[in-house]
C-alpha cells in the first residue's frame, strides 16, 4: 500500500485545469505520478469543511468554508491537507452520521486516512456549484486521528435513493463512448475532452463475476472481470482487502451476481490514449437474492 503525505498529493490532485470549450476539456499535468495510486493511505491534517471552486479562465481555486455533515447519500465529506483556505483532498467516509461529531473536534489534528483514490468526472468544476474535484479517497476504510488508534470502517452500500442503474437517470455507455482522451508523454499531461461535466457516482448493474485475480498478501486490491448487458463490455472490477465486497467475492467466486459499485476512471488505460471505467465493488450479491 501506497503512503503519502499531504504536502505532494495536494499539487498533484489539484493542479488539473479545466477548458469550457466546446468541446469540454480537462488536462491533467504530472499523470503518471497518478496512474499507480488505488489502494493508498495519506497522511495530513484534519482540515474545517471548505468547498472549493475552480475559475476556468485562470485556473484560480478559492475557498469557502462550512461545516461537517453527512450528505444525502449517508456519507462524510472531508477534506486532509495542509492548511485551511488551500487545496485539499476530499475524502468519503460512508455511513457517517455518527462521526459528524468527532470529526468536528479533531479539526487542525493530524490524520492518517486510508482508501481507493479515485478518479471521475462528477463535479470538475464546469458548474458554478460544483464542490470542484476530480480525485478523491472514496471510500475510506480506515482513519487514525491526532496520531491515535486506527479505527477501522466498514464499506457498505449507501442509501438506496443515491444508487442508479448503468441506464438511467443518464446512459453511461453512450457517455463513455463520447469521452476521449490522449497522453502528452513529453509533458506528461493528460487530455481529456467531450465530457459532459456530470457522471453517476454508484451503480447497481447485474452480470457475471470471472477471473478473480485475489492475494490477501499482495499490496493491490483483488480484482475480477465483471460482463454485464447492461455495461456492453467485460469491466475490471477491484475489491479492498477489510471491506464486505472482498468477503463476499471470496465466498462467491465466479458467479453471477448484482453488484453496487463506484465507477472510476482507468489512468493507466488513458496513457495509451483510451478512456477507460473501472468499479470498485462496495456489495456482490447471487443474481438470485432480492434486490435491496
Amino acid at each position: 500500500m501506497d503512503v503519502l503525505e499531504a504536502t505532494a498529493l495536494v499539487d498533484l490532485a489539484n493542479s488539473y485545469s479545466l477548458d469550457l470549450g466546446p468541446p469540454k476539456r480537462i488536462s491533467v499535468p504530472n499523470a503518471s505520478k497518478l496512474t499507480a495510486l488505488r489502494d493508498v493511505t495519506f497522511n495530513g491534517t484534519l482540515l474545517h469543511k471548505q468547498f472549493a471552486q475552480l475559475d476556468p479562465a485562470s485556473s484560480q481555486r478559492t475557498y469557502t468554508q462550512g461545516s461537517y455533515q453527512v450528505s444525502s447519500d449517508g456519507d462524510l465529506h472531508f477534506c486532509l491537507g495542509t492548511a485551511d483556505g488551500q487545496p485539499h483532498i476530499a475524502c468519503e467516509l460512508q455511513n457517517a452520521s455518527a462521526f459528524v461529531q468527532t470529526f468536528t473536534a479533531a479539526i487542525g489534528e493530524t490524520i492518517s486516512v486510508s482508501g481507493f483514490f479515485r478518479c471521475l468526472f462528477e463535479h470538475p468544476g464546469f458548474r458554478s456549484n460544483d464542490d470542484t474535484h476530480i480525485f478523491e479517497v472514496h471510500p475510506v476504510r480506515a482513519v487514525a486521528l491526532g496520531g491515535g488508534a486506527i479505527q477501522a470502517f466498514g464499506v457498505d452500500k449507501p442509501d438506496p435513493a443515491s444508487i442508479h442503474s448503468w441506464a438511467a437517470p443518464h446512459n453511461l455507455s453512450d457517455q463513455d463512448n463520447r469521452i476521449q482522451v490522449t497522453y502528452d508523454q513529453t509533458s506528461d499531461v493528460l487530455t481529456f475532452t467531450g465530457m459532459d461535466g456530470m457522471d453517476e457516482n454508484y451503480v447497481q448493474v447485474s452480470g457475471t463475476i470471472s477471473a478473480i485475480s485475489d492475494n490477501p498478501a499482495a499490496p493491490s486490491p483483488a480484482t475480477f472481470t465483471f460482463s454485464s448487458a447492461d455495461i456492453g463490455r467485460n469491466i475490471e472490477v477491484f475489491a479492498l482487502e477489510g471491506t464486505n465486497a472482498i468477503g463476499q467475492l471470496r465466498q462467491l467466486g465466479p458467479a453471477e451476481v448484482t453488484m453496487v459499485g463506484l465507477r472510476n476512471i482507468d489512468l493507466q488505460a488513458a496513457l495509451d490514449d483510451r478512456y477507460v471505467i473501472t468499479m470498485l465493488a462496495i456489495d456482490l450479491q447471487p443474481a438470485s437474492a432480492p434486490r435491496q
